[in-house]
Formats: structure tokens, sequence, C-alpha cells
């Protein structure tokens, strides 16, 4: 009898123990299949918001392009109000001192063996033409 008590207590706490295998193995898979959507739905619906907010980035450069060029063209607008005023009251004398200015700066590098702009672009494009007559020659 105490054999048949000992067997019955085994068999309920076997069954037990298995039920309550069961029960962790159907929650496992539950929390992996629920970590697998997350993730999924992660990943879809971050897609759709990094879409969102390009499509928002886009407008706000737009927008700060056209205020940028709206603030530009009024600065520009602004100066050229103000230089025609300044040689009106100059009298073109302003014109005439910075023409002089820059041929004393023109002398002053060309006594350092700087030189200008102009012969700059001279040379340059004189080294063009020396480079296609080259590349002419090589070809032949």
């Amino acid at each position: 009898m105490a054999n048949a008590k000992t067997g019955n207590v085994l068999e309920s706490g076997a069954h037990f123990f298995n039920e309550v295998v069961d029960g962790m193995k159907t929650q496992t898979r539950q929390f992996w299949l629920a970590g697998l959507g997350a993730y999924a739905k992660a990943g879809k619906d971050g897609m759709e918001y990094f879409k969102s907010l390009v499509a928002e980035g886009e407008v706000l450069e737009k927008q700060g392009k056209e205020l940028i060029s709206e603030q530009t063209d009024n600065a520009n607008e602004k100066l050229a109000e103000l230089k025609s005023r300044f040689e009106d009251v100059t009298g073109g004398r302003f014109q005439k001192v910075s023409s002089t200015l820059e041929e004393r700066r023109a002398d002053f590098l060309s006594r350092f063996g700087i030189p200008s702009s102009h012969e700059i672009e001279k040379l340059s494009a004189k080294l063009d033409e020396v480079s296609s007559s080259l590349k002419k020659t090589q070809a032949r």
C-alpha cells in the first residue's frame, strides 16, 4: 500500500513536472514569437518612420534654400542701392580712388616678382596650348 501511494505520488509529480515543462515550452515559444513580431514591426515601422523623416527633411531643406535665397536677394538689393547712393555722393571719385589703389597694389606686387591675376590667366592659357600640343604629338 505504501508502494502504491508512493507510485501515485511519483506519477502525479511526474505528470505535474511534465505540465510545467510543457507550459514553459509554450510560454518560451510565445515569447520568441512575440520578439520576432516586435522585431519585424519595428523594422517595418522604422522604415516608414525613416521615410517620413526624409520627406520632412526635404521640405525643410527647400524652405531653408528659399529663405536664404530671399535674404541674399534682399541683401544684394540693399548693397546695390547703397553703392549707387555712395557713387552719387562721391561723384565717381570712389571709382577713381579704387582704380588708383588697384594700380598701386599691382605695382607693389610686381616689384616683388608676384604676377598679377591677368598675367596668371595668360600663362594658364599658354600652358593649355602647350599641353594640347603635347597630347597631339604623343597621339601620332
